[in-house]
């Protein structure tokens, strides 16, 4: 072993306008540097009970990958998006609680709503499959009991507002009213 890099506490020198250096008559104990103990630190074993358990390992049935609250139920909430050239699919799956299952959901729907119909194989397949597979997700999701047990982390997804009051579930309705009034004043008009 080399010098350490400094010196050790009892050799170091105030500085001159520290006020909280070691006064007349008082040294205040400083903590020996690693390289001055004589024996290694003992460790605690990595995996001694009740650490080695995961969140929500003493309640009933799995507990919410997002939050940790029980009880939650394994399921998949789905995402589509539909592009001019090609799609893109998207999913969360896992145990999820009420809360947190509501929050995703609500989130993943309304996003697929306002981008999932922007190629033809989109609008007429894959948009419309994610959205019964979302609907029935959704009635599980109201079967499922409020969390019992508190979250270990202390925070729970905000569900935030419904689908049918987010602006951005109504962008596909809009997009079609507006085509199907561009055809009727062109069979109209012309």
């Amino acid at each position: 072993m080399g010098t350490p890099p400094y010196p050790p506490p009892h050799q170091q020198q105030p500085l001159p306008d520290n006020p909280y250096a070691a006064q007349a008559g008082y040294a205040p104990s400083a903590p020996q540097p690693p390289y001055a103990q004589p024996h290694p630190p003992q460790y605690a074993q990595p995996h001694s009970p009740p650490y080695a358990q995961p969140y929500g390992a003493y309640a009933q049935g799995p507990a919410c990958r997002i939050c940790g609250a029980t009880p939650a139920a394994p399921m998949t909430v789905r995402q589509h998006t539909g592009l001019l050239v090609g799609m893109r699919f998207s999913k969360v799956e896992g145990p999820l609680c009420r809360s947190c299952g509501t929050a995703i959901h609500r989130d993943l729907t309304t996003k697929t709503l306002a981008g999932g119909w922007w190629s033809p194989l989109s609008m007429f397949l894959f948009c419309p499959v994610t959205l019964l597979a979302n609907l029935a997700l959704h009635f599980r999701l109201k079967k499922l009991p409020y969390p019992v047990t508190p979250p270990p982390t202390g925070v729970v997804m905000n569900p935030g507002k419904p689908i049918h009051r987010r602006p951005a579930a109504y962008v596909m309705a809009c997009v079609a009213a507006f085509y199907l009034s561009v055809a009727l004043i062109g069979v109209l008009g012309g």
